[in-house]
């Protein structure tokens, strides 16, 4: 149990950086960590930028996210929050703290720290080659420049982003965003060459052979196909492809009515840019029960507040013409979604029982690994990975894999996280050490199980963030607006300072560094009077 016999933390003082932790060298100290800051796959010090924010001290709390997370003005907008997840908050109330939202309210108002530089190490004269500008690629990019390595990103399309660029509508995501994050690499020395395609301009023997490592980020950018009769008429779209063209400028109106195929974000934001695009009828069908899909409840939430219908438990049999320009889906009451073993499996009724009549039919049901122009040897087959899930690196010693090209389709969060361990190992082998040895995150040093008292919670409700009007609402216009000053303060008040550094070996030699180091005095060493 953590103590203060002899190490006292002024907690409001304290802002969880682990600085003492480190140069304890009795092993006396322990960073109990905050159940959110462990939930983060990038380890942001969600707890310390919170707390920042309660006690009026912005630019410090700004400061302290830029220094682990370069992007959040992204991540902010369209992060998953798994640390809201698991926010001790819910224990008092049900409801946890802003945490995301409050990553953008520093974003957006302290966009000069939080979109600034970092110290970076001298250049260590290793060059390496990062294929794919998405999450993955741009975090594994900006953590191996801040090491000294020089850094060259390519990309086949035409601007770096990735999914940021065309996979995420604007109304979540505004492209400025993206284009801070793009801007903040090239001034830290990062090159981007965009029109290069793997299997095309670029080739991996080519880049092994010319690089000191190379890391193929690839993502998975084309569209999940259903398999049924007539997915190959006009009129059916492939969701992935309506979003890209509605970023572009090049979207047609799909019609009057549009039937949405899908339960996940993708779908449901195709569904919205429909919406935007003039549909006036737009119904969403997946196999999923509502509670069950695995789009945020807060865009399912946006789109039943704009009158959208939404078909629960239907799979679709096949799609056929309807007479004229218009289609037909023949759907059939979904039985299962899993196997008993947990993997993804529908299981339909053998009779359609329920059958739609669109001008357009969208299919949005998750995507595929780009993989095209990877040789043979780094294809997966059987089951296999392509790459080691612990270090990322392939059969091929300077190749590494990341993000959605490795797992398959994942969120923003966790792409950054697998380029955030690509640049690790990288990092490693271009310095000549070993790529298995500490890689969890959280060691020893750090507890994450301990009892959290909740009995000294505000008595203040989650705030409702302010979004934009519907009649206002359009395809480059962000529906979620951000908090101002006096929300973002009530909002981290509502934080229960989970974590702390703690003494929990009573091995105390009162030797001081942890009280020297730490940035902001919090530390006390309470030592004997005549020792001191």
């Amino acid at each position: 149990m953590r103590s203060d016999v002899n190490i006292f933390i002024h907690r409001d003082k304290c802002f969880f950086c682990g600085i003492c932790v480190d140069r304890c060298i009795m092993d006396n100290l322990r960073m109990y960590l905050a159940p959110c800051r462990a939930a983060c796959p990038i380890h942001t010090n969600c707890q310390g930028y919170v707390r920042l924010i309660a006690q009026g001290k912005e630019e410090e709390a700004a400061k302290v996210l830029r220094s682990g997370l370069p992007f959040a003005g992204i991540i902010g907008r369209v992060c998953t929050a798994p640390c809201e997840d698991r926010c001790e908050r819910r224990k008092a109330d049900n409801a946890p703290v802003h945490i995301r939202a409050l990553k953008r309210y520093l974003a957006d108002n302290h966009p000069t720290i939080v979109h600034g530089q970092v110290p970076t190490a001298r250049g260590t004269g290793k060059h390496v080659a990062i294929v794919g500008a998405g999450p993955a690629g741009l975090m594994a990019a900006h953590d191996l420049a801040v090491q000294g390595h020089s850094v060259v990103v390519f990309d086949a399309a035409s601007t770096p982003g990735g999914l940021l660029c065309w996979g995420v509508p604007a109304f979540r995501l505004p492209l400025a965003e993206v284009e801070k994050s793009v801007r903040l690499l090239e001034a830290m020395g990062i090159a981007f060459q965009t029109g290069q395609s793997l299997g095309k301009e670029l080739d991996v023997d080519k880049l092994e052979r010319e690089w000191d490592a190379v890391l193929l980020a690839t993502g998975a950018g084309s569209g999940a196909r259903l398999g049924i009769p007539g997915e190959e008429l006009p009129g059916v779209l492939d969701g992935l492809d309506l979003l890209r063209r509605a970023r572009d400028g090049q979207a047609i109106t799909p019609g009057r009515s549009v039937v949405v195929i899908g339960g996940g974000n993708t779908a449901v934001d195709a569904a919205l840019t429909c919406c935007r695009l003039g549909a006036a009828q737009v119904t969403l069908v997946c196999l999923e029960a509502r509670n069950q899909m695995p789009a945020f409840a807060a865009e399912i939430a946006e789109l039943l507040e704009e009158g959208r219908e939404i078909r629960n438990g239907w799979g679709p049999r096949r799609i056929r013409m309807s007479g004229g320009q218009g289609l037909t889906i023949d759907l059939s009451r979904c039985l299962r979604v899993f196997d008993e073993e947990g993997r993804f499996a529908p299981q339909l009724e053998e009779p359609i029982g329920l059958s739609l009549t669109a001008d357009a039919v969208v299919v949005a049901i998750g995507q595929r690994r780009e993989l095209s122009g990877y040789p043979a040897d780094l294809r997966p087959f059987s089951g296999s990975s392509i790459a080691d899930p612990l270090t990322l690196q392939t059969k091929r010693p300077k190749v590494f894999v990341a993000g959605d090209a490795l797992t398959g389709p994942r969120s923003v969060i966790e792409a950054m996280a697998q380029g955030q361990e690509a640049a690790v190992s990288i990092d490693r082998l271009l310095s000549g050490e070993t790529l298995r040895w500490g890689r969890a995150y959280w060691d020893g040093s750090c507890i994450t199980e301990f009892p959290i008292d909740t009995s000294g919670a505000i008595p203040r409700s989650r705030a409702t963030l302010p979004r934009r009007p519907i009649a206002a609402r359009h395809l480059q216009a962000e529906v979620e607006e951000s908090m101002d000053h006096k929300v973002a303060l009530e909002q981290a008040e509502r934080c229960l300072n989970c974590g702390r550094p703690g003494e929990v070996n009573g091995t105390c030699w009162f030797c001081l560094p942890c009280e020297i180091e730490c940035p902001v005095e919090a530390l006390e060493v309470r030592m004997p009077y005549l020792v001191r």
